[in-house]
């Protein structure tokens, strides 16, 4: 019986001390990091997985808002094995490279203490043709706070 006492008593204390532990405390400006690369089996796109904080909360956008708030810069390997802008072939400026940017919904208001995954779905439309690639990415919040640059590591396209 001394046993199951003890089981219960700890038990009550474990769900006490959790209950008891503070909130999360993130800097305003939106911290960045990359976490993964999947490559669905049968499918010709790429999903790039960020984490994210923001201490604030204001992150996200509105339906109405006409802005992005995320941007990724491509990088293909060149010859050498140099990552290299991603050139845009279908503007007038040679030096001009390609650049996704997105549309992270508006989160939950009020919320302080955001923290979470961000999951981009590229398809092959700018992959064709390329094999080695990076991404160079930043964040912004409503208060215009931009997040640190990350750059990810190197994926092999699969086709």
């Amino acid at each position: 019986m001394n046993i199951f006492r003890g089981i219960f008593l700890f038990a009550i204390f474990g769900a006490v001390f959790y209950g008891c532990t503070p909130d999360p405390v993130y800097p305003a400006i939106p911290a960045l990091t990359f976490k993964e690369f999947i490559q669905p089996a049968g499918s010709d796109t790429l999903i790039v997985v960020y984490s994210f904080t923001d201490g604030d909360g204001d992150i996200g956008l509105t339906p109405t808002d006409a802005d992005s708030n995320m941007v990724m810069c491509v990088y293909v390997q060149d010859g050498l094995g140099v990552h290299r802008p991603m050139l845009n072939t279908n503007t007038p400026d040679p030096l001009d490279s390609i650049m996704y940017t997105y549309r992270i919904p508006n989160l939950t208001a009020g919320q302080v203490g955001l923290e979470g995954d961000i999951y981009l779905t590229l398809g092959n439309k700018w992959l064709i043709g390329r094999d080695t690639l990076q991404f160079n990415t930043f964040l912004l919040d409503n208060s215009d706070n931009r997040s640190n640059y990350v750059r990810t590591q190197s994926v092999i396209l699969t086709h």
